[in-house]
């Protein structure tokens, strides 16, 4: 009576195994030895998406990579492996930029665990050859995408001659415009561009030093595409509207160290772009202008002609219609402060737009 009714027995007791009874019909000498495995079986196609969708989204909220790896790798994936990609980044092109930034991080993070090389040029592959209905619901896809390659190609997910095999052999507009953003973004990458911090973090969480560089790697890579829509997309993704003031700053300053006519006309063109769709308002349009006058002085230092050439730009700029008369003739002139009016008597223009 060891531990009373009901109970196993004594502690430490041991029970001898079980003899079978070879002459029972049910025996089956064959399975006695066997090493019984769990089987997973493939995931269907149609439940690929309604299975990863929420493993996605949830990572979005967590940032684990390795959680999403985990649970990856209890799925039997097989051939649907190639679409997790494409399922990723399609989430991400709908939602926030740190979110894209995440996708980016996980399709790194997968590739030699859960996915190959492979299944990631498939997948970027068929994003391609999706962009016409992707657009449908995100008129930025082809753009978005673009930099997906390009960030696939610097972390050395996607080989560098990814691109070099559609050279000749892209019909489709959107799937062209997404390549040539790619080769854009790589080709800066080479002349300082951090591709590997391409999507960012939110603006007010950057510090300003990091706003002034992305800002100005902004209007250089639009000095190369010529994007006015772009540059207006990439501008408001910044998320700080109150310091638009420091690119109408930046690219005014762009203009007076240039050399030629195509940055004056290119960033006059842009400036009155953001003008006209409100992205940049009155008084950071006046700021920024107003900025350069207080330091042209120190920047005629390095540029001997920059009081000429920002006269000129003023005054196109007046005659374009995005800033008003009061900031033209605001407008240091060098050698003598310039007046209201030739016949005011010596008055200076000293009141505040």
């Amino acid at each position: 009576g060891a531990g009373g009714k009901g109970v196993w027995g004594p502690p430490g007791e041991v029970y001898d195994l079980e003899e079978v009874d070879v002459k029972d019909p049910n025996y089956d000498e064959a399975q006695e030895n066997c090493v019984y495995e769990t089987v997973v079986p493939p995931l269907e196609e149609g439940a690929f998406e309604k299975t990863l969708t929420p493993i996605v989204q949830e990572y979005f909220e967590h940032g684990d990579t390795n959680e999403v790896a985990e649970l990856l790798g209890e799925l039997n994936l097989g051939s649907m492996s190639s679409g997790v990609p494409m399922l990723a980044v399609s989430l991400a092109l709908e939602a926030k930029a740190s979110h894209r930034e995440l996708t980016s991080r996980l399709l790194t993070d997968l590739c030699g665990r859960v996915l190959s090389r492979s299944d990631v040029e498939s997948s970027f592959d068929k994003l391609l050859r999706e962009l016409p209905d992707l657009v449908l619901d995100t008129p930025g896809a082809p753009q978005l995408v673009g930099q997906f390659i390009a960030r696939a190609v610097k972390d050395k997910i996607l080989s560098k001659s990814y691109l070099d095999g559609y050279k000749g052999r892209v019909d489709c507009v959107h799937a062209r415009a997404a390549l040539d953003r790619a080769a854009v973004l790589l080709k800066m990458g080479l002349g300082g561009l951090r591709i590997d911090n391409l999507w960012g973090t939110g603006g007010g969480q950057r510090p300003v030093t990091q706003l002034v560089r992305e800002m100005t790697l902004l209007l250089k890579e639009y000095l190369l595409s010529g994007d006015n829509k772009e540059a207006e997309r990439c501008l408001g993704e910044l998320e700080v509207p109150h310091f638009h003031h420091e690119f109408v700053y930046e690219a005014i300053v762009m203009v007076l160290e240039s050399k030629g006519e195509r940055t004056f006309k290119m960033v006059l063109q842009l400036l009155k772009f953001l003008w006209v769709s409100s992205i940049i308002t009155v008084d950071q349009m006046r700021r920024g202008y107003e900025r350069v006058y207080m330091d042209i002085a120190e920047i005629n230092i390095d540029v001997p002609r920059a009081y000429f050439i920002l006269e000129q730009f003023v005054d196109k700029s007046f005659s374009a219609g995005f800033i008003c008369e009061k900031l033209r003739d605001l407008c240091p002139s060098r050698g003598r402060k310039r007046f209201v009016s030739e016949g005011d008597g010596g008055r200076f223009k000293l009141e505040s737009y």
